[in-house]
């Protein structure tokens, strides 16, 4: 293939990724086209744009002040290190961590406090006016208060993973930019939301830290990213919670992690030591490269929560992905399953980036298929457990019998996870329900050795194990407590915001102003958790705790004994918050070697925080 060849390749591709709303390749297979002009013509001119138009239709064009550049990238946290060693700022740099979101670049222009225009990205340099957008995207206000100078907040446009609005079965990037370049017929806009990160001027006063911009643009009300500050070493935490646990947890999509150089006043000096042209050098993008196989449906199975929702999971013939066998993967919800139009035997493109759990893309046999006409052969009527009717209940089909035997499975086996009563293991519980020996959270607590007499597995050993868990697990503090009932994001953590520290504390707490404080009265204030409640604490020790004021903010540096979400944990267990760096709330500094020479460690010592290790920490 001859380098035109390629330019024509991606440059249709680019096009079809910001205009159209079906993509002609996929993102691992452009990155690697890309990769292929790099080693063959890296001067290639292609490299100096970013992307091609951004909405088709009647909209003017908009030149951007400041070009929207795209990002340098990296594929693993050690080249992100490799970066931040040629960059060369030391070991104390700050960075801005925030999420990749793979949605349609925009920017939102203010004159004198109101919205003059919103733009697309386009090609970095020129970009589409979309300002029709705005009278529908709820996150882009007519007016801001915090300054009256010419300001552009940039961010992305996208659709919510728990969106609504019916994407027939294609990727939620491609159904957002297909909403924003319709003629006619806008209302459906209501649903695309705008996430923004960066506040761009010439004029305005605007704070020193890329971290203190989105915080700003926050407490205006804003949609905005999460975001971290970090240093060298806590790239390969931040990465690995990302990989793990925040992609799956944020409603918008990422292909990515985005760091930059938190100072503002350094971006000019990085710059200057290199040619600025596709994008800048005070910032990188990391982003995992996606595999993906295509496969066919054989059928959906639905597992019940300890809620009640049912969980789509697709069972698929075998591929072999990341060095692993797969054979199922998560559907999400009904509606995602609905959207798809499934029938056995379509083909299914299956993706798992970097050994995380997979995911169905896309269902490359649901075009031509009508959602008017269609009648889902695979979405139950009933509960496959316990055949009682089921309900909508938004995205979610919901099983409303609280008996159902799945249902209380799932909320001991709760309750045995949260109380870590490692040798207390599923199958267990399943069988002690079976045999009708457990019918709820308490009768862990009741159970004698003349309850395991006859069950088939259960020896002395095995026996003697269960009885020991359950006793030593027997007592716990109040906050403990709430915190493993199963309360929306009720956690010890949230318990001390709302300031209960007692079971008087939940039963009289009434404050509304935040949404954890309402989940915890209406799951207080229902019939059937107070009496379960109740039920409890006939058979725990509540030890009651009071506020200790010397506790506050650790920092964790190193490996340690446990993973970083296990070790957080337990600080927040024992009543500490955790930090991603050492700052001026820190109060202690936990670290794999007290006489190590880390950047964190020494920050600690010249400010006089007190450092132990894991160990001692743990102990």
């Amino acid at each position: 293939m001859t380098v035109k060849e390629i330019v024509r390749q991606l440059e249709e591709a680019r096009n079809a990724y910001y205009n159209e709303e079906t993509p002609l390749m996929s993102d691992a297979a452009f990155d690697e086209l890309e990769e292929l002009l790099r080693s063959l013509d890296p001067q290639n001119s292609y490299f100096g744009s970013v992307g091609i138009g951004g909405s088709s239709g009647e909209a003017g064009k908009i030149v951007h002040p400041h070009p929207m550049l795209s990002m340098g990238k990296a594929k693993t946290a050690a080249e992100v290190l490799k970066w931040m060693d040629r960059l060369a700022l030391g070991e104390d740099t700050v960075y801005c961590e925030q999420p990749k979101i793979d949605g349609l670049g925009a920017t939102c222009r203010y004159r004198e406090g109101r919205l003059l225009y919103t733009a697309t990205r386009g090609d970095g340099k020129i970009g589409q006016d979309i300002s029709h957008i705005a009278a529908y995207v709820k996150d882009i206000p007519e007016t801001i208060a915090f300054t009256r100078e010419d300001v552009e907040i940039r961010g992305e446009l996208y659709l919510p993973k728990d969106t609504t609005y019916d994407t027939k079965g294609k990727p939620l990037r491609n159904n957002c930019v297909g909403l924003i370049n319709r003629k006619e017929d806008r209302g459906d806009l209501k649903h695309v939301r705008f996430v923004c990160y960066q506040i761009v001027s010439d004029r305005a006063e605007l704070p020193g830290r890329e971290s203190e911009k989105i915080a700003l643009l926050n407490g205006a009300g804003f949609n905005t990213v999460e975001y971290h500050r970090v240093t060298s070493d806590g790239v390969d935490t931040l990465y690995e919670k990302y990989l793990e646990e925040d992609r799956d947890r944020w409603l918008y999509e990422t292909d990515g992690l985005i760091l930059t150089v938190d100072d503002n006043t350094l971006h000019e000096g990085i710059d200057s030591r290199w040619v600025v042209d596709h994008h800048h050098h005070y910032a990188i993008a990391l982003k995992p490269p996606a595999a993906g196989k295509e496969t066919t449906l054989k059928t959906v199975e639905w597992q019940i929560s300890r809620q009640g929702n049912l969980i789509p999971v697709a069972q698929f013939a075998p591929i072999e992905l990341g060095g692993a066998t797969l054979e199922r993967a998560s559907l999400h919800n009904a509606q995602f399953v609905r959207e798809m139009m499934l029938i056995p035997g379509d083909r299914l493109l299956i993706e798992r980036a970097n050994d995380v759990i997979p995911y169905v893309r896309m269902n490359h046999s649901r075009e031509g298929r009508s959602r008017e006409s269609f009648i889902d052969p695979l979405i139950p009527r009933r509960c496959p457990v316990c055949s009682s009717p089921l309900e909508d209940r938004g995205v979610q089909l919901h099983c409303t019998n609280r008996e159902c035997p799945e249902r209380r499975i799932q909320s001991i086996l709760y309750w045995v996870r949260q109380s870590d009563m490692e040798q207390v293991a599923e199958g267990t519980i399943r069988q002690l329900y079976k045999e009708k020996r457990v019918r709820g959270i308490k009768d862990l607590y009741t159970l004698g050795e003349k309850d395991f007499e006859g069950l088939e597995g259960f020896g002395e050993k095995k026996t003697s194990n269960f009885l020991n868990q359950a006793a030593e697990k027997r007592s716990m503090t109040a906050t403990e407590l709430i915190g493993k009932l199963g309360i929306p994001l009720i956690q010890q953590k949230a318990l001390r915001k709302l300031g209960i520290q007692s079971l008087e504390d939940f039963w009289n707490f009434s404050d509304e102003t935040y949404i954890i404080g309402q989940n915890l009265m209406a799951w207080r204030d229902d019939r059937e958790n107070r009496e379960f409640l109740e039920e409890l604490l006939g058979v725990i020790t509540v030890e009651e705790s009071s506020p200790d004021e010397t506790l506050g903010e650790v920092c964790m540096t190193g490996k340690g004994p446990l993973g970083r979400k296990e070790l957080t944990e337990l600080a927040e267990a024992k009543g500490y918050t955790v930090g991603s760096s050492v700052t001026r709330a820190t109060v202690m500094l936990v670290c794999e070697d007290p006489e190590g020479n880390s950047s964190k460690l020494q920050k600690a010592r010249k400010s006089g925080i007190p450092i132990v290790s894991y160990e001692e920490f743990l102990s």
